[in-house]
């Protein structure tokens, strides 16, 4: 098993590595990084990376934003956010940003083991002293443009793009090159996973996100 370990504190990254490898069942292998833009370069760069251990706070991008470019990067590694966090909000964000687990740093080693073999099985593993949010909850004037992107696929994005331009489903599947019945159901997917009534609100919801 190779696993990235991703936390700006060397000291940090030696501890969880030598857990690590006296706890591991089976021969590991780590690569390190100290900053986002290293664990980024890592899983670009080497497709043997089972799993990355990743901190929320490092140089280099905003946690969540960080979590989601390793995911749209490297799609089938594991990925298990290890914090000093322990707040709610924060730990639905970061399973919606597409990490497949958190670790509080405060847990003993048992429990991150048993986190990071939960979540090479398949599961989404999470401190047991957390109870995680069904949703969100944003404060008033919050927009997390990031959080919407990531409820709609590439393709879907691509539709809400032009929904902003004002196309039709016709000008659409002829941009796109699609049929036109495709389009119609990925506007369909769009106003349900953004929580729109019509194309109006999705339009206006396209421009916040930046699309």
């Amino acid at each position: 098993m190779k696993v990235l370990l991703a936390d700006d504190h060397a000291l940090f990254r030696e501890g969880v590595r030598m857990v690590l490898e006296s706890l591991a069942e089976e021969p590991l292998e780590t690569v390190e990084a100290g900053d986002f833009l290293q664990a980024l370069a890592h899983v670009k760069a080497d497709p043997s990376i089972d799993i990355a251990l990743v901190d929320l706070s490092m140089p280099g991008m905003d946690g969540i934003s960080a979590i989601s470019s390793i995911r749209r990067t490297a799609p089938d590694v594991y990925l298990v956010v290890v914090s000093a966090s322990e707040d709610p909000q924060m730990v639905r964000r970061t399973l919606d940003a597409g990490a497949h687990g958190y670790i509080c740093k405060s847990s003993g080693t048992a429990s991150m083991m048993k986190g990071i073999r939960s979540v090479l099985e398949g599961d989404t593993f999470v401190s047991p002293n957390i109870t995680v949010p069904d949703v969100v909850v944003q404060t008033q004037g919050e927009f997390d443009a990031e959080r919407l992107r990531n409820l709609l696929t590439p393709r879907q994005r691509d539709v809400l793009a032009m929904l902003r331009q004002g196309k039709s489903n016709k000008e659409i599947a002829r941009d796109l090159n699609l049929a036109e019945i495709t389009v119609k159901l990925h506007v369909t997917a769009i106003l349900r996973s953004l929580g729109c009534e019509n194309r109006t609100q999705a339009a206006i919801l396209a421009a916040k996100m930046g699309l």
